[in-house]
């Protein structure tokens, strides 16, 4: 009986993080729109299978230990979504691609001032590309090595920072080629100075913001450490077991989730909407490389 009440709270936990997926699953923003803030979707991203995985487990233990069909619901949902709450990665990985994008600009412009062509250049960047965008860096490289238009090399090169700040370089590469010189390099040390002062804002707002998470990693321990304390003391819990209970759970899970939810919309940074048309650079990239002339006489 357990068991299969196990797995119908397993497949409860499935149906609502598909559902929940589907509905705020996003649509293509119009150019230059920001998407809408939506504080879970940052949550149901990559690795969301593998965490699937845990939580149904995870829920299958507790719905054994306790019996509470709300708590095995509630641990599930909280192995699920929690980890990813409580992480900083992704703004310190946007940061330091911004800051990639800052270096790499401006040794770029360094080249185009010293009388080299712009594809030229942007095939010499690649090898001392920062880290952080080290293979889009590496892939624009190939697609101008290969023949591809620059343009449509830059498109993709855009497509693949997926960020503003490589839309406006891509796009001030696109006006600029064919040219050469000076005002190239202006435009692109001016670009590098427009980002270095977005990575100088983002830091000291991520240090404001980093109050918001330990403020929220102090909540999940103190909750977590009070349902061990129920779990363990039996009298206290016992009315838990009752349907009524079940609902009175079901009710302060609610809002303790509300809450959490809250903190994490308050200590996220939403990306802004591109302005460059993503469909045209993936029509891009799926697109075979051309062949070199001297490939096709060997």
């Amino acid at each position: 009986m357990i068991v299969l009440a196990a797995l119908a709270g397993a497949a409860i936990i499935a149906g609502l993080v598909i559902g929940v997926r589907e509905l705020i699953g996003s649509r293509p923003a119009a150019p230059g729109i920001p998407p809408p803030r939506r504080p879970l979707t940052g949550l149901l991203s990559a690795g969301a299978g593998r965490r699937l995985l845990l939580a149904a487990a995870a829920c299958l233990l507790v719905l054994a230990v306790t019996r509470w069909p709300v708590a095995g619901l509630a641990a599930a949902l909280a192995v699920f979504f929690l980890p990813r709450a409580l992480s900083v990665s992704a703004q310190r990985r946007r940061t330091a691609k911004l800051e990639a994008l800052e270096q790499w600009t401006r040794r770029l412009g360094d080249m185009l001032a010293a009388s080299r062509g712009l594809e030229e250049a942007l095939e010499a960047s690649a090898r001392s590309a920062p880290a952080a965008i080290a293979e889009p860096v590496a892939a624009l490289a190939v697609r101008l090595a290969s023949r591809t238009g620059t343009e449509a090399a830059l498109r993709a090169f855009a497509a693949d920072i997926a960020d503003p700040a490589g839309d406006r370089i891509a796009a001030a590469l696109i006006i600029a080629t064919g040219r050469r010189g000076g005002a190239v390099r202006d435009v692109l040390n001016a670009l590098a100075a427009m980002i270095a002062r977005d990575v100088a804002a983002r830091r000291e707002i991520d240090a404001e913001r980093a109050q918001h998470q330990t403020t929220l990693r102090w909540i999940v321990i103190f909750v977590a450490a009070f349902t061990v304390f129920a779990v363990a003391n039996r009298s206290y819990s016992s009315p838990y077991g009752t349907v009524p209970g079940e609902v009175v759970l079901a009710l302060v899970t609610a809002l303790y989730a509300g809450g959490l939810s809250w903190l994490y919309h308050l200590g996220t940074m939403p990306t802004p909407g591109r302005f460059l048309a993503p469909d045209y650079a993936q029509q891009i990239m799926a697109e075979p490389a051309p062949v070199r002339p001297e490939e096709v006489m060997q």
